[in-house]
């Protein structure tokens, strides 16, 4: 299923040459060599630093230096970048990226399953990153671009994301505190909901229905969140559900992924035996905005928002 965000090897820099007999800072220097030598050690810091960086499909990432020209086609690739003060080196993007502000005036390069390679080529990029299930890392190979292919399923996998942003784009000290000020938020919401009654949740992905399981990032924040998912884990992170499975577990909530595209309290009324459903006779359906939906479903860094707003959702009276 393709969602909106939804849809280890080495990283290496180029050295030079072998040290010189005597510490670099004692020779004579012709014009211009201090330059290059200070170049070199960035780049050997650089190498250094940034090891065994490796995307999800397991090759490794290869950059000279860190990334000064970064496409990016996923959404929370896009808001990770961004997050850690590099929103400067972006030069393009896709088309659901809309967050931060700023980066809807980059150039729009259409959706991870349908770019605009030309256009993307031509922007001369040192770094793309894209998702594992586009094609779009096997598209781009022949033209020797540095390709970072991979999106978090799981919470977990949204730490390492921002740890290897940060040796990619020379931004360590921003990632790990990025990561802090993330964890710190979910810790918040978990320890106020811990000691209140989890009402049964089924958020709702599309209409097919496609659900959320409770081993994937949306499913571990609605359990962080003081929920209980319907979805059992033996369904997968992201499956697509018989609707009498829903009828049966009788949700007390429903949240509405895709209210934006037109589904409401008054569409699930009209579903075969859901009218009876206690989330839905009690008027417990909650309809989220694209903007509350987009923050649930990039698995970046508006997380702490995210865990935040399921918690209001399920428990109206946490302060």
């Amino acid at each position: 299923m393709n969602h909106s965000d939804l849809a280890p090897s080495s990283l290496h820099a180029t050295t030079l040459g072998h040290a010189p007999a005597a510490p670099w800072w004692r020779r004579a220097a012709a014009p211009g060599r201090a330059l290059v030598l200070v170049a070199a050690l960035v780049l050997v810091a650089f190498a250094s630093a940034s090891e065994a960086v490796v995307d999800d499909l397991g090759r490794p990432v290869v950059l000279e230096r860190p990334a000064q020209r970064i496409v990016s086609m996923v959404p929370s690739h896009t808001e990770a970048v961004c997050a850690l003060e590099r929103c400067d080196a972006l030069v393009g993007r896709d088309t659901f990226s809309n967050h931060p502000a700023r980066v809807v005036d980059l150039p729009d390069l259409g959706s991870a399953f349908s770019p605009d390679l030309e256009a993307l080529i031509a922007l001369e990029p040192d770094l793309v990153l894209v998702d594992e299930y586009s094609g779009l890392a096997e598209a781009l190979a022949p033209f020797g671009i540095a390709v970072y292919a991979g999106t978090p399923q799981q919470l977990g996998d949204v730490f390492v994301l921002f740890e290897r942003f940060g040796r990619l784009l020379d931004a360590r000290a921003e990632a790990a505190a990025l990561a802090a000020a993330v964890r710190e938020r979910i810790d918040a919401v978990a320890a106020a909901t811990a000691p209140l009654a989890a009402p049964s949740v089924y958020y709702e992905l599309d209409a097919s229905p496609y659900s959320v399981g409770p081993d994937g990032f949306i499913g571990t924040l609605i359990a962080i969140a003081g929920g209980a998912n319907i979805v059992g884990a033996e369904l997968g992170e992201f499956p697509l559900l018989d609707p009498e499975y829903i009828v049966a577990a009788d949700p007390s909530v429903i949240i509405l992924g895709n209210a934006p595209y037109g589904e409401s309290l008054e569409t699930l009324r009209a579903r075969p035996g859901w009218s009876g459903l206690a989330a839905v006779a009690h008027g417990r359906v909650v309809e989220l905005t694209a903007e509350q939906v987009d923050m649930i479903s990039r698995p970046g860094p508006r997380l702490g928002d995210a865990v935040e707003l399921l918690a209001r959702i399920l428990h109206p009276d946490l302060p």
